[in-house]
This record gives structure tokens, C-alpha cells and sequence, in this order.
């Protein structure tokens, strides 16, 4: 009977089945256990991904703990997950990290004692903007009345300006505003400290430097040893709507490194039409207020008060040309020619207020000249990486094209013949931030 006993099949498959239904229900049941810590996980995650990404943005104001908790609260077991989230700031740049965690009761799992499963997320986000640093850089000579050019660039350029300087970006945006006639005002205060204690002005009448030859290319002139532009002027004496000078007064001087969009949009209002075009100059000091080497100077003028006032947030500015965070443009507004550089005939002379010099002058600069001096400048303020962009206004071509040369690229370069210059300014402004964002 036992020899039966043992060959015996039949009721095999019972008791098979009762010693595999412990690890078979386990098998199946952790599996469905496995698959809840999965949808758990991705819920988690969910949630947290949108929380991050609502902290990161620049423009939110709300404590990210509490903002990430918020969203985490859309996720079931949300209310025993473990968070922690932590924040990385500056003007122009902020990241959000936030990890979250939770057990998971198992229900089949255990059977085999495991009775929790860590459900875990970890997300990131963040969002940075470029900082800009921009010179603008704006004819006021004489024919900017004649042909209607000084109706038209003020509500162009304040209109320029409100766009570069929105909200949502002025925070990390600097502007360098630059008129130019005959040469540039660079302020009183300015003029007296670069100049240094023992320079000797010519006049106070205004504060423009000479420049050497040697002095447009690469690198700051030694203005000490610079001289100072006389007071006169060559076509503007007694000409109604006209200023007579060929170097602006104050009301026409530079603004450092600004974002006060009311303050800049005041300046343009006050721009009055002066005499001379040298836009060599002009470019002159919107590369040199883009360049790292004139820290010392901004730093200065932040500190002595000696022009503008300029945010702390622009404390480390201008950045080095190789700051990949940094993007710098130039942007040049000029209805003419690039003109002579005359000055009075004799040397000594200081000022001349009662005439027109033309009879008694004598050439520093002929204008194919200086025409070379502002092809150099342009040249080595691309080779910098700075970004340009011109606007002609009512030129002819070959005016036109000798300006448009000094553009970054043949579509930044604007030749407006009629009613549009505000057009081209607001293209400017467009391109300009298109490069923002894609760079």
C-alpha cells in the first residue's frame, strides 16, 4: 500500500497549487503594488515639475517653499511627502531645485514584509535673462532740423527706449545715451576727473576732448594729456532753431549706464540741434563705454556722483568682452556725412562766441579722415563682439552705404527715407531682443 501510496498522481495539482498560492498572490500582488509606486511617482513628479517651474520664473514674487508645496498638494499622499526645496538668485537669474518623498503602504507586498516603497521626486528649474549693455548713440547736428530728422528721432527713441527697458528686463538692462554733433559732451564732472587735478581747461562753456589720430583704435586715450574742444562754431552762428556750438552744451551731455527710462526719455525731449557731425567721436565713446577698462571711470561716477546716477546693480559692469552672459550693442542714428574737424586758426584760441569760423579755421580731420576713423572703430568694436546696428536717415545711397558698413550684419543696417524712423527703432528694439533670447 505504500509502494501505491507513493506512485500514485492523482491530486498533484492541488497541492501544488496550495504550496504556490502565497508566492503566486505575491508575485501578482506586488506587482499591482509596484505599479501604484510607479503612478504615485509620476504624480509626484508631475506636480513638482509645475511647482519649480512656477518658483523659477523671474518675475514670481512668491517664497518658493511654500509656492512648490502648493502644487505638490494636486498629488495623492501629498500631505506626508517630505520636501525640500532650495533657491539660487540673482538679478538676471534664478534656480529652483525641490525633492520630495513619501512611503507607500504596500498592500501585497507585505506578505513578504516589505511594507513601504519610497516614492521619490527630485526637479529643477530655472530661468535666466542676458544682461545688456547698450550705447545709443544719436546724431544732433544741424541738419537734424532741416530735414525733419529731430521731429521724428524723439518719439522714435523714446519709443526705443520704453521697449529695451520694460519691466520684465530693465533690471539687467543698462543704457549708455550718447548725442553727438561735432564731438561729444561727456559732462562737467566727468571731463574734470578724467582730465585729473592738475588739466587745464580751455573754457566751461562745455567738456569735449580731442582725440589723436592715434586715438581711434583699440583702447582708452590718456586724457590727461588730451586737449579740450574750444567753444565756437562753423555753420550755426545766428541760424534760427539752431544751437552754434560744434561741442553740445550740458543739455546735450552723456547719461552713464542708466535704466531711468523717465530720465532717458527727458534727455531725448531736451535734445536740441548743435553743430558738426563727428561720428567718429561718437562711436568713439559708445565702444569705450561698452569696455571692461572703463570700470574705474563707472565706478567713480557711482561713487563721487559726477553724472547720472547709476544703479548698484550695475556695480560690475562693463563686463568683460569674453562674459558670455553679457550681450552689448551700439546702436547709431546719423541723417548725414561724416563730417571735417575744423577748429579755430589759431591754436591758442579758446573761445569764438560772436561768429561763424569758416574765414578763420583751420582742418584737423578732413572728412575722408575721419570717414577712416570711424571704419576703425566700427572694425574693432565687432572683432570686440559687440553687435551694431545703424539707421541713415534721408541720405543718399552712397552716404547710406558708407554708414551701413559699420553694421553687424546687412540687416541691421536701416536707410529711412521717409515717415518711418520710428519703424527702424522699434526693429532695432525687436532684433535686439530676439538675439537676447536665442543667445
Amino acid at each position: 500500500m505504500f509502494r501505491r501510496f507513493l506512485s500514485a498522481r492523482q491530486g498533484n495539482v492541488p497541492i501544488m497549487t496550495a504550496a504556490l498560492f502565497v508566492p503566486m498572490a505575491l508575485m501578482a500582488g506586488g506587482a499591482i503594488d509596484l505599479v501604484e509606486q510607479e503612478r504615485l511617482r509620476v504624480a509626484l513628479q508631475n506636480a513638482l515639475d509645475r511647482g519649480v517651474l512656477a518658483a523659477a520664473s523671474l518675475n514670481q514674487t512668491q517664497d518658493p517653499t511654500p509656492l512648490v508645496k502648493s502644487f505638490l498638494a494636486e498629488a495623492p499622499y501629498a500631505s506626508a511627502a517630505t520636501v525640500t526645496v532650495t533657491e539660487e538668485k540673482k538679478t538676471n537669474y534664478r534656480k529652483v531645485t525641490a525633492s520630495a518623498s513619501f512611503n507607500y503602504n504596500t498592500v501585497f507586498m507585505r506578505l513578504a514584509n516589505i511594507n513601504a516603497l519610497p516614492v521619490k521626486a527630485t526637479a529643477t528649474a530655472q530661468e535666466s535673462r542676458q544682461n545688456i549693455e547698450l550705447s545709443m548713440v544719436l546724431d544732433i547736428s544741424g541738419s537734424m532740423l532741416d530735414n525733419g530728422g529731430m521731429a521724428q528721432l524723439k518719439p522714435a527713441a523714446k519709443n526705443f527706449l520704453a521697449t529695451v527697458l520694460r519691466d520684465d528686463s530693465k533690471d539687467f538692462t543698462s543704457v549708455n545715451f550718447i548725442p553727438f554733433a561735432g564731438g561729444v559732451n561727456i559732462g562737467d564732472k566727468v571731463f574734470d576727473y578724467l582730465g585729473g587735478a592738475s588739466y587745464q581747461r580751455r573754457h566751461t562753456k562745455s567738456s569735449c576732448f580731442e582725440m589723436l589720430s592715434t586715438d581711434f583704435v583699440s583702447g582708452t586715450p590718456v586724457w590727461a594729456s588730451r586737449d579740450q574742444f574750444p567753444h565756437f562754431t562753423y555753420y550755426n552762428y545766428n541760424v534760427s532753431g539752431k544751437q552754434p556750438w560744434w561741442c553740445p552744451t550740458a543739455s546735450a551731455s552723456v547719461a552713464y549706464m542708466s535704466n531711468n527710462l523717465k530720465d532717458l526719455q527727458a534727455r531725448v525731449d531736451a535734445l536740441l540741434p548743435f553743430d558738426g557731425t563727428g561720428t567718429a567721436y561718437g562711436m568713439k565713446w559708445a565702444e569705450l563705454l561698452l569696455n571692461p577698462s572703463m570700470k574705474t571711470t563707472f565706478k567713480a561716477i557711482a561713487d563721487k556722483g559726477l553724472a547720472n546716477a547709476i544703479p548698484s546693480t550695475f556695480s560690475d559692469r562693463p563686463a568683460a568682452f569674453t562674459d558670455g552672459a553679457t550681450l552689448k550693442f551700439i546702436v547709431l542714428m546719423t541723417d548725414g556725412q561724416i563730417g571735417f574737424q575744423p577748429r579755430p586758426l589759431d591754436p591758442a584760441t579758446n573761445e569764438v562766441t560772436n561768429k561763424n569760423i569758416q574765414k578763420e579755421s583751420r582742418t584737423l580731420f578732413e572728412a575722408n579722415v575721419a570717414s577712416g576713423f570711424y571704419d576703425k572703430v566700427c572694425a574693432y568694436a565687432k572683432a570686440e563682439g559687440i553687435t551694431i546696428f545703424t539707421i541713415a536717415f534721408k541720405v543718399d545711397t552712397p552716404t547710406a552705404n558708407n554708414i551701413a558698413k559699420c553694421a553687424t550684419d546687412a540687416s541691421y543696417a536701416y536707410k529711412v527715407d521717409g515717415l518711418d524712423m520710428g519703424q527702424a527703432f522699434q526693429s532695432v528694439a525687436t532684433t535686439l531682443q530676439k538675439i537676447r533670447i536665442t543667445q
